[in-house]
This record gives C-alpha cells, structure tokens and sequence, in this order.
C-alpha cells in the first residue's frame, strides 16, 4: 500500500482483483454477480446496478480504508 501527494491531490493505491464482481452494497463477491459487461446484479442482496459504476464504489470504499488506516496511530498506548 503506498500513498502518494501530488499537486495537492492524495493518491492511494488499492488492489482492484475481483472489484467487477464484489457488490458495493453487501461485498459478496461472485463471478456470476457480473450478469454481463454492462449488468451487476447481486446474488446475495439483490442489488441491480450498471457493472462499472458499481466497480467504482468498490474501489472508492477500498481507497477509503487504505486512506483511513494509513492514517491510525500505529504507536502502543502508554499506561
């Protein structure tokens, strides 16, 4: 994980494996949730959505916890 600044601009870096085929809303991951290039449809939760914007979400909420964690305190507490 690496996160870099730019021009004011954050950047991070997430693993995109399988984002076509995790659902945004539930994140169960199936390969027959990508019904076809255009179609997401979840066989867990039943969520219908176009196929790349739902890939967005997914990437933007991994982005978010590589963001957030990079931003924790890795430091032990003291007594």
């Amino acid at each position: 994980v690496y996160k870099a600044r730019r021009a004011g601009v954050p950047l991070v870096f997430v693993d995109p494996a399988y984002s076509s085929r995790e659902c945004a809303q539930c994140e169960h991951v199936d390969r027959l949730n990508r019904v076809s290039q255009a179609t997401f449809a979840c066989r867990s939760c039943g969520v219908v959505a176009h196929a790349d914007r739902n890939a967005s979400h997914v990437l933007a909420r991994r982005g978010e916890n590589v963001w957030t964690a990079g931003r924790e305190s890795r430091v032990p507490a003291t007594p």
